[in-house]
């Protein structure tokens, strides 16, 4: 009879064991399934193309439609531009404005096709707009066609 009980006591520990190896197991797959997926998404959420660039363009200029003409610009390289118009104020330099991210990852890639250096971070409280590109008077050094084609 002692035998049987040591035996009982010897499968129910095994059992259990094993019901803990399981689980132990399952946890550590749906752990590791988590992290990959959190690590992709945050890979995902960092990447910038053009395509999903929302641009908008400002013309800071007395240049009439200087917006609309690089506006059809960006539009054939590739970029989203959802909104063209003249700017408040007369400025003398073209700046990039980075409207989402304060690493100015999305400003660099305007900066980049461009080659505008004068990125700035400026936060668009209705998060519409991704980057602002102001034009000024020196916009012939980055856009130099657009004086030969719109005339």
């Amino acid at each position: 009879m002692g035998f049987i009980l040591k035996l009982n006591k010897i499968m129910k520990n095994f059992v259990l064991n094993l019901l803990l190896f399981i689980t132990i197991g399952i946890v550590a797959i749906f752990s590791y399934s988590m992290v990959q997926r959190y690590i992709l998404k945050r890979k995902t959420e960092n990447i910038i193309s053009k395509k999903s660039l929302r641009v908008e363009v400002l013309n800071g200029t007395e240049v009439p439609k200087l917006a609309q003409r690089v506006t059809a610009e960006l539009r054939e390289r590739g970029f989203d531009v959802v909104y063209f118009g003249n700017s408040r104020v007369e400025v003398s330099i073209t700046c990039i404005f980075d409207r989402k991210s304060p690493d100015l990852k999305a400003g660099k890639l305007l900066e980049k096709e461009i080659g505008c250096s004068k990125v700035y971070f400026e936060a668009d409280p209705d998060n519409l707009i991704d980057v602002t590109l102001l034009l000024g008077k020196d916009y012939k050094k980055y856009f130099p066609e657009i004086e030969q084609e719109w005339e």
